[in-house]
Order: structure tokens, then C-alpha cells, then sequence
């Protein structure tokens, strides 16, 4: 529960957050201007993370931004993330290539989390005997899922031996952002070139608009509903209002549940159970969504606004995530995380061309941008590279992107619980993540036979 009571001032916090805003604007005029910025089409939100990383204290010191801090913001702006999402309009249809999706994401998770484990043990056994062997099963939450995770599962493996784990999960993190941008758009431009978009000619390029990431002829959002009298209150903050609301329900649901784990003698979970807190959130902001739908109150809740307050927290939780990377940290681990990192980009590549052509006969290279981009980034990063050859979202990925999201997330929740048993129920953690390493395998088998079945039918 480290992250509930870091000791810092109210004037720190919003200086912390002022000073993560000098850093979204400034990138976003350097990507308005610097052509290989444009290119490649990195986000202001990752530049502002590299610029935090060069300006604050774990380089040249010149804003008092800390690591610890940062990172305490990532673990919370995860769970804001969650609650945001979640409080959308729920969707009735998913089909089988959201399905095809998920399990996608599932099958790349286990193989980038069984190769890490695996260099883990190699190192282990031979240069790094010293070396937590769990650093292998970060690549999965880092590359596959997002930041936020990967920095509260490494943090709460510090108390088990694993120095500096969160930090070490922002780095690979970090890693999976620059393979998004860089690898990412060159595969993509590589399959507009040979023809394989569907909507793109071959000599088409990306409008200027897109690759300065300025319009310069803005439009009214139409989409967005008002939903409450400007008079009484902004509609905007009634949605973070109401964000708000819920984070304080998770809390509350959560700090039950550590009192119910004491009672038992459970003191040992409690830690994990907090680190788990963003899932809670989700649960918790899915039962409200389901209240207000019942009672008819979801009417006020408007889904593109609280897409924009999802993008609000991720834009500032990747700004903090590469901004608190330490050099002591890459120092200390850069053996295990480029031989991790170089193994798990390839692997993720390999495993995600050969599953969307068994999957998909149309929009192959739409569907591996969205998939690709989500394994080594976020979704954000999945929708950047989506929008390259998709602009206007009219192939069938983005809505198989976000479904198989949650397809993912409920198939594979248990693999975030199973992560999490050596420490906590072997004597010996090495042998407990052989054991959790040979449990992956035989989910990736299973997985294997339902891929084949599910294939039989044309998507």
C-alpha cells in the first residue's frame, strides 16, 4: 500500500502535474515541427515522457520531478484509466473476430511471458544468480497491457527481493513504446508500400494534419452530448465528478476486503490486493454503470466524454511512466532487458503475423497494426498505428481492437493472480515461477486447440 502513503505536499502534487503539463505542451510543438517526429509519428505524450526523463532528477535535474513520485501517480492514474472506461454505455455485440481478438492477446501475452521467463532462468542459472527470475513475466504486462500495471506488480514484488521492480516495469514499458513507433510504423508502411491496406494506394501518403498532430482547420465535436445545465454544473466536471465518486467507492471496496484478509490471517495478500486496485476499480465502475442503467441515471453519462477523460489520464500516466525511469535501474538490469526485450519484439511479431492470417482473409494489415500496437504499447498506440492506414476507422478493427480488449481482460485475469503465487505460496520463488511457467505452457496448449476450432469458421 506504499503508493496510498507516499509523504508529499498538496503544492508538490500540483506542481508534479503543472510541470507534466509544461512538458504535453512543449512536445506538442516539437512534434508540430521536427520531421522525424512527424514520421514516425510519436505522440506528444511519449516525447513529454523522454523530455521529463532528460530535464528531471534522474538526469540533469533541472525540474523536481522524482521517480518515486511519478510512479505513485502511474499506479493511481491506472486505476482512473479503468474507471473511465468502464462507466461507458456497455456493448451487446462482440462477434467471433472480437473473440479471435482476445484470444490473440491471450496467446501473446503467455508467449512473451514464457520467453522472459525462460532468458530469465538461462541468466540465472549462469551470469545472474542473483537476478529475480519474475523480471520475465513483466514483457506481458509491460509490452501487452500498459505501464500502470506493470509498475504495481513490479512494486509489489520489491518486498520479496525484486529491487526496484516497478521502476524495471516502466522500462520495459518504455521499451514497448519506442518497438510501437519505431518497429510498428515501419512494418505498416512496409504493407502500405506492397499494397496490403485496404483503403490507402500505394503512393498515398499520411495527411500533414496527422503527422504534425495539429489540425489546422478544427471542427465542432459533434459526437459529444452536454448532459447537464451549464448553470448548475460543467458537464465535463461532472463526468470527472463522478470518476471521482467511484475511485472513492473502489477505495472503500478494497480496504473492506484488506480488513476481511486480516481478520482470516491473510496479512501477506494484502499487498497484492492493493496492487490489484485498478481492477477493482473496473469491477466496481461496471456494477455503478449497471445501477445508473437500471434506474435510468445513465442518461447523464455521455461515452465520448469519458473517452476523453480515459485519454486524459492515459496522456499523463505514459508522461509519468517514461519520466521515472532510472539510469541506476537500466544500469543494474541492462543484460536481462535488452535480451528480454529484443527476444519478446520478435516473438510478438512472428506470433501476431501468423494468428491474423489464420484468422482473417480481409483487412490483415488494419487488424495487425491494431494488435501489434496494443501488444508492444497501449491502445493508444494500437489506435496510432491503426490510423495510418485506416483513418477514418471503417474496416472492422477498432471495434474488434476494443472488444477483444475485454475479451482479454476477462480471459486472462487469472494469469494476473497466477503471476503472483510464487511469491506468496513457495518457499522457494524460484521454483514457484517454474511451476507458474509450465502452467502458462499448458494455457497456451489449450488455447492452441480453440484457436483451430475457432478458425474453421471464416472471419
Amino acid at each position: 500500500m506504499e503508493s496510498w502513503t507516499l509523504d508529499i505536499s498538496a503544492g508538490q502534487f500540483f506542481l508534479d502535474f503543472a510541470w507534466m503539463g509544461v512538458l504535453l505542451v512543449l512536445a506538442t510543438y516539437l512534434r508540430s515541427k521536427i520531421k522525424v517526429l512527424q514520421n514516425y509519428l510519436i505522440p506528444a505524450n511519449l516525447i513529454a515522457g523522454v523530455l521529463g526523463l532528460v530535464l528531471g532528477a534522474n538526469l540533469l535535474g533541472w525540474i523536481d520531478i522524482t521517480s518515486e513520485r511519478l510512479g505513485t501517480y502511474v499506479y493511481h492514474l491506472l486505476a482512473l484509466l479503468f474507471i473511465a472506461l468502464s462507466l461507458r454505455a456497455p456493448r451487446k455485440k462482440v462477434g467471433i473476430s472480437s473473440i479471435k481478438f482476445g484470444i490473440i492477446f491471450i496467446c501473446v501475452y503467455l508467449v512473451q511471458a514464457i520467453l522472459g521467463l525462460a532468458i530469465a532462468f538461462g541468466l540465472f542459472y549462469t551470469l545472474l544468480p542473483d537476478l529475480f527470475v519474475g523480471i520475465g513475466l513483466l514483457p506481458p504486462l509491460s509490452f501487452g497491457m500498459n505501464p500502470g500495471i506493470a509498475y504495481s506488480i513490479g512494486q509489489n514484488w520489491e518486498q520479496y527481493g525484486f529491487q526496484y521492480g516497478g521502476v524495471v516495469g516502466l522500462t520495459f514499458s518504455a521499451v514497448g513504446f519506442v518497438v510501437a513507433y519505431t518497429v510498428g510504423i515501419w512494418l505498416i508502411r512496409t504493407g502500405i508500400k506492397k499494397g496490403k491496406a485496404a483503403y490507402i494506394e500505394a503512393k498515398e501518403g499520411i495527411s500533414e494534419d496527422v503527422k504534425r498532430g495539429i489540425i489546422s482547420d478544427p471542427k465542432a465535436n459533434e459526437a459529444e452530448k452536454i448532459t447537464t445545465s451549464s448553470e448548475n454544473i460543467e458537464s465535463f466536471s461532472f463526468h470527472i465528478g463522478l470518476i471521482g465518486f467511484t475511485f472513492i467507492l473502489t477505495y472503500l471496496v478494497v480496504y473492506a476486503m484488506e480488513l476481511g484478509l486480516l481478520r482470516i490471517g491473510a496479512e501477506n495478500e494484502v499487498t497484492t490486493l492493493w496492487s490489484f486496485h485498478f481492477i477493482f476499480a473496473a469491477i466496481v465502475a461496471l456494477v455503478l454503470r449497471k445501477v445508473m442503467d437500471t434506474i435510468g441515471a445513465s442518461r447523464i453519462v455521455d461515452d465520448v466524454t469519458m473517452t476523453r477523460c480515459s485519454n486524459l489520464f492515459m496522456d499523463f500516466m505514459i508522461v509519468a511512466s517514461v519520466a521515472a525511469i532510472s539510469l541506476v535501474v537500466v544500469m543494474t538490469y541492462w543484460l536481462p532487458l535488452l535480451l528480454i526485450s529484443i527476444a519478446v519484439t520478435l516473438a510478438t511479431w512472428g506470433v501476431v503475423t501468423v494468428m491474423v492470417d489464420q484468422a482473417f482473409r480481409e483487412y490483415r494489415l488494419e487488424r495487425f497494426a491494431a494488435v501489434f500496437g496494443n501488444m508492444t504499447g497501449t491502445l493508444q498506440s494500437a489506435l496510432v498505428l491503426l490510423r495510418m492506414v485506416d483513418s477514418g476507422m471503417k474496416s472492422p478493427a477498432s471495434y474488434n481492437l476494443v472488444y477483444g480488449s475485454g475479451i482479454s481482460l476477462m480471459i486472462g485475469f487469472p494469469l494476473l493472480i497466477l503471476i503472483n503465487a510464487p511469491v506468496h505460496y513457495f518457499e522457494n520463488v524460484t521454483q514457484g515461477f517454474w511451476i507458474v511457467a509450465f502452467a502458462l505452457l499448458a494455457y497456451l496448449m489449450i488455447l492452441v486447440v480453440v484457436w483451430q476450432y475457432l478458425n474453421r469458421n471464416g472471419a
